[in-house]
């Protein structure tokens, strides 16, 4: 009875309400959406569409769901939708237990209905919406949104707007209007038949339209999203089209039929940037979710996620060759993909990552030719790049305003801009670009002079005071050694003294000086400088990409350091860091790692004769390239540090506190060197011989693991340590011979240049004789290399005493478990950029605990990679675990004998196997000799 009551009062409340709205009839924008949206869309939205039906705009709405329409205009008595609304029972929507409408809300969606369920004035607004009407003060040019060039050889070419489309042909401007919403985007068909037009209304509808070029008419419109559309673009065949938008959602759709084919879920943020592949595979999304997404056209899966942008990406583009992806946004930075023909998950490394520029990156286009990169960024600049290393070549004049869009014409010899300010430019282009060799000498450490064929014995002088100033500098011959003296002054604590020298261009020369090392209480540095007090330059280091040192501090030895980004860096990268170039040797291995630097003697090694310090937490690190003095830097908003010919403690750590330093000269000339205490300090106790000399490339080697003790029928790695003098860096080949009946070495062991330390392993068979003092004292290891342009050859001497163990707690075999991988010879065969897969097997003979491994004599660039916290680890009561082998893209053609070792029961190693790197997978069979 009460319910009655009650339905009765409503219903009576309903009908004096109806009496006053139909006074003036309402409006479905502006009076009736309001009401669904407060209780009907949280169940029927596009995404959820309860029953089939979308309250969200007028089309929908009356378009009905999967039982029909539920309004029936003129009739709110015979409107399904109405007797749901004001239902009594359990029918009623909402449901009983939620806020229904007011009687004033009924009365305004009965009237609609009543007086005909009349469409929303204003047919260019997009049914649904309600926006404000703002009142023009003035005119001004709408912001251009995005611009587009026609494929065709026709000078053609198209400028959005945020409310229209200009098509531009010469003189003639044509517009093309009645785009739902916002235009976000315009792009040409691969044909250049159809302009596909981006748009759409915030939190409202996304559109798509296709406008056929031959005539301008209006072809297939596709409306699907929830929000706007902010990128879509044709399939190469003109088939299939996709839209993405800031719903999250990558949609394809038929174009002939225009529905829907797949719906594309995984991103966590608007979806600002979408680009097919060229053969129309795969699909890639830029997103506000920090990831760009690699997708399957046919299956709608997703392939692969890049992870490394730190902040928003709003541009993706593929090359034309379909082989790369390129990405950019808010972390201004450029990431390049190389894209594997699968795409699937982990075969797709990033190539390159570079810093770009100084604003958020708005915008990304390739050149048609596939050989230039073009960059805008809310810093008002443009860039382009070469695509062979995506090296910046250019940087057009500043901007008057944000480059939001941009488009290469056919050729590829202009580029179209269109900015926020409203304006658009055609820049031309300079062909040269692409193929242009850097104007910038690039500088590595190495000893480039011509060295002197017949030993000079230096001439020995003594310091003569004063010398402390540019004027009264002492006379220093070529080669030459003086004693001096730090003394200290009258007036004040520090003395300098300096010494004029005269040079040839190109020659090369060594100062070091030898104090700390014989007693001295100086800690010396040294310095170049021109005759008029200038320092001399020694090269630019332009800073590549930005970074930090995180976790925690680190002192002036430690070669482990943790950088922000360390994902995008490469080895053998230089890193400055205050002052101090050290050099990236292996990536972090796991999460409780940091980046190992090359290292001398357990200390990281410094280049260009920095000399090293310790460096807090959160201090500033740059990824840096050196160049020529003369170079004209290219900026691209990073630093640029100069260097200069100076040296505090010796670079390569051999020296301790005493001073090192390798001068070129750049012209023929005088100069002065200046010998002085880093602190400061001097006095009578503070003496120091400076040592000029030409450079003498040479080497040596040690083995480190002298007295191997072998199990029978097991393997011992065997230590060699190479000492580089004066600049040699080439490749060192160790040979073993002469070894006692039953054992075999992994030789010859090549040591790389850059590289002080390699591996091998001596192993035993089970029925290897007991060798005598006579067997092993005929076992012989030679070192071979080229110095200075002679070949030479060092006898290191032999292995000492090779004692046979019984056999071992466990057995260990390095072995390939795949056959892609493996070669004839039972060896494995990788590529670079790629991972393969081997396998470590053990007999456990009483060792039944956990083993730990490590895998030796991996060239430089290829790791033993995934291996998580507990490295390479075989867990008790297994006796096998599969490890993963990754190369870097640079790593050269070459065959390596390798080995795995047990971290237990005697560092147990495996008979040596031939890894071989070759460039192309099929080339597993191209072993040596044949």
């Amino acid at each position: 009875m009460w319910t009655r009551v009650c339905s009765l009062a409503v219903v009576c409340s309903i009908a004096t309400a109806s009496t006053t709205a139909a006074e003036s009839k309402p409006d479905f924008n502006q009076d009736v959406l309001p009401v669904f949206r407060k209780y009907c869309i949280g169940c029927h939205n596009p995404k959820d569409a309860e029953a089939g039906l979308v309250l969200q705009d007028y089309q929908r709405s009356l378009q009905g769901g999967s039982e029909g329409t539920v309004i029936v205009a003129g009739k709110s008595d015979a409107s399904r939708l109405w007797k749901r609304m004001t239902a009594s029972d359990d029918t009623r929507m909402p449901p009983l237990d939620q806020k229904a409408p007011t009687s004033d809300e009924l009365a305004t969606v009965k009237t609609w209905i009543d007086s005909g369920a009349l469409a929303p004035e204003g047919s260019s607004i997009p049914a649904g919406l309600v926006t404000p009407k703002i009142k023009v003060e003035s005119q001004k040019a709408e912001p251009i949104t995005s611009v587009a060039a026609s494929p065709g050889s026709y000078p053609l070419f198209v400028l959005a707007r945020p409310h229209d489309v200009e098509v531009h042909l010469g003189d003639t401007v044509r517009k093309l209007e009645g785009h739902a919403g916002t235009v976000n985007e315009v792009r040409f068909s691969v044909d250049g038949k159809w302009l596909c037009v981006s748009s759409g209304e915030t939190g409202l509808l996304g559109e798509a339209t296709l406008w056929r070029t031959s005539d301008w008419e209006r072809g297939p419109v596709v409306q699907g999203h929830r929000d706007a559309v902010y990128s879509a673009e044709l399939s190469a065949d003109g088939k299939t089209l996709a839209t993405a938008s800031y719903d999250r959602e990558l949609i394809t759709w038929d174009v002939k039929t225009r529905q829907p084919i797949k719906t594309f879920r995984g991103h966590n943020d608007a979806i600002y940037s979408v680009g097919f592949s060229p053969n129309g595979k795969l699909l890639a999304t830029a997103s506000g979710d920090r990831t760009v997404k690699l997708w399957d056209v046919a299956s709608g899966l997703r392939l692969d996620t890049f992870a490394q942008p730190a902040k928003e990406q709003t541009s993706v583009v593929f090359s034309p060759d379909g082989q790369l992806v390129v990405a950019g946004g808010v972390d201004c930075r450029i990431r390049v993909w190389q894209i594997s023909e699968t795409g699937r998950e982990g075969t797709n490394p990033i190539r390159y990552a570079r810093f770009a520029h100084e604003g958020p990156i708005l915008k990304l286009v390739f050149s048609p030719n596939g050989k230039l990169l073009a960059s805008s960024s809310e810093d008002r600049r443009i860039k382009i790049w070469e695509t062979k290393t995506f090296t910046q070549v250019a940087v057009l004049e500043r901007q008057p305003d944000w480059v939001s869009a941009m488009a290469f014409t056919a050729g590829s010899d202009r580029l179209l801009v269109g900015r926020m300010n409203g304006d658009h430019q055609l820049y031309p282009i300079d062909s040269d670009w692409a193929d242009a060799k850097s104007h910038q000498q690039r500088l590595d450490e190495t000893v480039t002079g011509a060295i002197d064929p017949v030993f000079t014995k230096p001439m020995a002088i003594t310091e003569v005071e004063p010398n402390d100033a540019l004027a009264n500098a002492n006379s220093l011959p070529l080669p030459g050694v003086v004693k001096g003296i730090l003394k200290g002054m009258q007036s004040a604590s520090e003395d300098v003294d300096f010494y004029r020298i005269t040079a040839t261009r190109g020659q090369q020369w060594v100062f070091e000086t030898d104090a700390a090392r014989s007693g001295s209480l100086a800690d010396t540095k040294l310095e170049l400088f021109h005759v008029d007090g200038r320092p001399v330059l020694r090269a630019m280091l332009q800073a590549v990409r930005d970074s930090w040192v995180n976790f925690r501090p680190i002192d002036s030895s430690s070669p482990d350091v943790r950088l922000e980004f360390w994902e995008e860096m490469d080895l053998n990268q230089y890193v400055y860091m205050s002052g101090e170039v050290c050099k990236t040797f292996r990536a972090p291995q796991g999460p409780d790692s940091g980046y190992q630097f090359y290292a001398s003697e357990g200390k990281r090694r410094n280049y260009f004769d920095t000399s090293a310090a310790g460096h807090a937490k959160d201090e500033p690190a740059y990824i840096v390239e050196a160049f020529a003095p003369s170079s004209k830097i290219v900026e691209n908003g990073l630093p640029v540090f100069p260097l200069y010919f100076a040296n505090d403690d010796d670079g390569e750590r051999k020296l301790g506190k005493d001073s090192r330093l390798l001068f070129t000269a750049p012209t023929d000339g005088e100069y002065l060197v200046r010998v002085s205490d880093v602190r400061g300090f001097g006095g009578e106790k503070f003496a120091y011989t400076l040592i000029a000399r030409r450079p003498d490339p040479n080497f040596a080697v040690k083995v480190t693991t002298m007295n191997p003790k072998v199990p029978a029928g097991s393997g011992q790695r065997v230590k060699f340590a190479l000492s580089r003098i004066d600049g040699f860096d080439e490749s060192v080949r160790i040979d073993i011979a002469g070894l006692p009946k039953g054992f075999v070495a992994s030789s010859p062991i090549v040591i790389q240049p850059g590289l002080l330390e390699q591996t091998c392993v001596l192993t035993a068979a089970k029925d290897a004789p007991e060798p005598t003092k006579e067997d092993w004292e005929r076992v012989a290891v030679l070192a071979t290399a080229d110095a200075g342009g002679r070949l030479v050859t060092k006898m290191i001497g032999n292995l000492g005493e090779i004692k046979l163990e019984k056999p071992a707690p466990i057995r260990v075999m390095l072995i390939p478990d795949d056959p892609r991988y493996t070669s004839d010879d039972q060896g494995l065969v990788i590529e670079p950029g790629t991972t393969i897969t081997a396998k470590i097997v053990i007999e456990r003979n009483g060792h039944e605990d956990d083993v730990r491994f490590d895998v030796d004599n991996l060239p430089h660039g290829i790791i033993v990679d995934n291996i998580g916290l507990s490295g390479v680890l075989v867990r008790k009561q297994e006796t096998e675990r599969q490890i993963f082998l990754t190369a870097r893209s640079w790593v050269p053609e070459t065959d390596r004998l390798i080995h795995a070792v047990a971290q237990v029961a005697g560092n147990q190693a495996s008979p040596a196997i031939r890894l071989r790197v070759r460039s192309n997978a099929d080339a597993k069979n191209r072993v040596a000799g044949r």
